[in-house]
């Protein structure tokens, strides 16, 4: 058989097979693919920002941070810096892994809300800077600020596969950098998306971290997800279906840095 006849039956059994997906004659799955970059370099790998805002329902100073880290996230958007709401101390809408996180975190310091982390314990702001929304905005913008400028040694890229109601997330860690890197975790967060304030991206789950290697500068690692709690929105009108959110990020366990994250929809 000539090349040219190999060629257009190839092409034609791929637009085949497109079409029986596309009518319903069988299911290869949904495959939402996400990554930080094709090109892995410091230079071209965008630095993401992961914000940890500790809460609770009945803090009085609260609102204040949720109002000026909510307005940035819409501002900054998710490729730049990432918002998370943990709430605490039964509240209603905390959780076991919330409450665990922050003691992980803060161990025998002082405890409060709000209590805020920059990429872990890159940066902690606990309480508020001043009593006027505007300096405590400019407080957080600086902490935020001064953490993108800082080059990236992490890319990150996952794929999320769902069929019928079954979620897998699988993606890579590669490390960017010149030096090797180790003692790092990979972690994925669900959050949901209500109403009410100080319910922004808050999370529902934190899935148990993955040990990764010690990673030469180049090296990858493989990590795969399968939530414990369905990421399906329930059914209902618009009105009702719930937004869910998904992070991916890499930690040190160490010295509890979070050295870069994903966000995905």
């Amino acid at each position: 058989m000539k090349i040219k006849q190999k060629i257009s039956i190839f092409i034609f059994s791929i637009i085949l097979l497109l079409d029986l997906a596309g009518n319903g004659i069988f299911t290869l799955g949904t495959l939402r693919v996400f990554a930080q970059n094709t090109d892995s370099t410091p230079n071209t790998v965008p630095r993401t920002v992961l914000v940890e805002l500790f809460v609770q329902g009945s803090c009085t100073t609260c609102p204040t941070a949720e109002f000026c880290l909510e307005d940035m996230a819409w501002e900054y958007g998710t490729t730049k810096f990432i918002l998370v709401q943990e709430h605490l101390w039964g509240d209603g809408y905390d959780t076991p892994e919330t409450n665990a996180r922050y003691n992980w975190y803060v161990g025998d310091s002082k405890k409060g809300t709000p209590d805020v982390f920059i990429n872990g314990l890159t940066k902690r702001l606990q309480g508020l800077s001043c009593d006027c929304v505007e300096g405590n905005y400019e407080c957080y913008k600086d902490a935020i600020d001064e953490e993108l400028t800082r080059p990236p040694l992490l890319e990150i890229s996952a794929s999320e596969t769902l069929i019928e109601s079954d979620y897998t997330i699988e993606g890579t860690v590669k490390n960017i950098s010149d030096i090797p890197l180790k003692d790092l975790a990979v972690y994925g967060m669900v959050g949901k998306e209500g109403d009410e304030p100080g319910l922004y991206n808050y999370i529902q789950d934190i899935f148990p971290f993955q040990n990764m290697p010690a990673l030469l500068p180049g090296e990858t690692f493989s990590f795969k997800f399968v939530p414990e709690i369905s990421l399906t929105p329930e059914s209902g009108t618009d009105e009702e279906a719930e937004v869910l959110h998904l992070v991916i990020f890499v930690q040190n366990l160490e010295t509890k840095e979070i050295l870069q994250a994903l966000y995905i929809e």
